[in-house]
């Protein structure tokens, strides 16, 4: 196996440690099955726990504040423990949390169960997640790592999407019931989530949190905040995850303004992941070849370019295939995005011994979108149901995909001074 991903073109390191990668990407994908279910099948849960869409917003800016304050002490976390341990405490956490969703919560025992998967889903998980792509890779595959890393995430998502669909379909039976649709698809997201947790304990190595890089120390950590690249790339992190929170609402755009129906929805955002492959290891080759700048450029117009057309199509059934065409298109420029950020943390050359800090400080950043747009959303779509509110809000998004690509030409000339330097 090592021989043919040496002939694929990638290092010795990165060959080598390609399987381990790939569990870290499972499980980075399955970790979030729980707390994000609700966007795949948006009207449904609006009705089985008789939701307002600022309701269904608060729940996202709940994460993004949990987030917020955990991920800069999860990296330094990250930095001084096991990833095993780190790993399948977020994952067997998070999914006894789903078996809790089961019970019948009232709105602001939803709240605190979101509170919850906040510190289980993100305080020291993703940090995690990033050392160890970043450690297990040579310096030259760094593009292709994270685009095997987000790949992988992207198969396991499709993989456990299309197995939430069963589940839902199951569950609805012949009365269309969609309240027991629901609880099928979360005790399917609960039971695989802690089995993932139990998996990652008996199979990913201790040694895969760190190659014994020197010691940990708060000084360097002073280091870490005073390098530019690190709040450059927590910049072009923000805009891209602004726009990774609005992916979400296209689902409900098909439903509720073109007439598609949730089942088709549910299954577009189960198929999407599959597509993701292109974006991310298609875009994790290219990288290598033309640069994170680049790429990230490229991707950033192609998204608002087809954002912007989706908004010009008639807001009927005839226009869903045509919607469809172009959200696939925006997913697999999205996913070049998504993945070849983090491999700007090499190209900016943050140290690899305080990864997990920088990582942690990058997403308290660039995370930030997670306290505030699923709630601006839910605003805007509650002040004008129609066509209207989601033409605000996806306005508003082109806008942050355009900033976006401004903090690209900002690293590009980052780059080319310190080349200089």
């Amino acid at each position: 196996m090592k021989k043919l991903l040496s002939k694929l073109g990638m290092g010795d390191k990165l060959a080598s440690n390609f399987w381990g990668i790939i569990i870290v990407a499972f499980s980075g994908a399955i970790i979030y099955g729980l707390p994000y279910f609700r966007y795949d099948y948006y009207d449904a849960y609006l009705a089985t726990y008789n939701l307002t869409n600022t309701q269904m917003g608060v729940f996202g800016s709940i994460l993004g504040i949990m987030g917020m304050v955990s991920y800069l002490f999860g990296g330094i976390v990250v930095d001084r423990f096991s990833t095993r341990m780190i790993l399948t405490v977020s994952l067997v956490g998070t999914g006894l949390g789903g078996f809790v969703h089961l019970l019948p919560l009232s709105y602001y025992q939803l709240v605190a169960l979101y509170a919850f998967w906040g510190v289980s889903s993100l305080f020291a998980f993703w940090p995690a997640c990033i050392k160890a792509v970043r450690i297990l890779t040579g310096s030259g595959d760094q593009g292709k790592a994270f685009g095997f890393f987000e790949g992988g995430r992207g198969i396991g998502a499709a993989l456990m999407a299309m197995g939430a669909v069963a589940a839902f379909r199951i569950g609805i039976g012949q009365m269309n019931d969609e309240v027991q649709g629901m609880k099928y698809v979360i005790i399917f997201y609960s039971v695989l989530t802690i089995a993932m947790g139990i998996f990652a304990f008996f199979t990913v190595k201790e040694d895969i949190k760190t190659e014994k890089t020197e010691r940990f120390s708060f000084k360097g950590i002073g280091g870490v905040l005073k390098l530019p690249a690190v709040w450059i790339i927590g910049m072009v992190t923000f805009c891209n995850y602004v726009f990774t929170l609005s992916l979400y609402y296209f689902t409900p755009y098909a439903t509720s303004i073109l007439g598609a129906s949730v089942t088709f929805a549910a299954t577009l955002a189960a198929l999407k992941r599959w597509f993701s492959l292109f974006g991310n290891v298609g875009g994790g080759f290219v990288t290598d070849k033309i640069g994170t700048g680049n790429a990230l450029l490229i991707s950033f117009v192609a998204m608002a370019l087809g954002t912007g057309a989706i908004l010009l199509l008639p807001t009927n059934a005839g226009s869903i295939v045509a919607f469809t065409v172009l959200f696939v298109v925006i997913y697999v420029f999205y996913n070049v995005n998504y993945a070849m950020t983090w491999a700007m943390m090499e190209e900016g050359a943050i140290p690899e011994e305080y990864s997990g800090t920088a990582a942690g400080i990058i997403s308290t950043v660039g995370y930030l979108p997670e306290i505030f747009v699923s709630l601006l959303a839910g605003m805007m779509i509650d002040a004008n149901p129609t066509v209207g509110g989601y033409r605000t809000f996806f306005g508003f998004l082109i806008a942050m995909l355009l900033l976006g690509a401004v903090f690209v030409l900002i690293w590009k000339k980052y780059l080319k001074k310190v080349k200089k330097a």
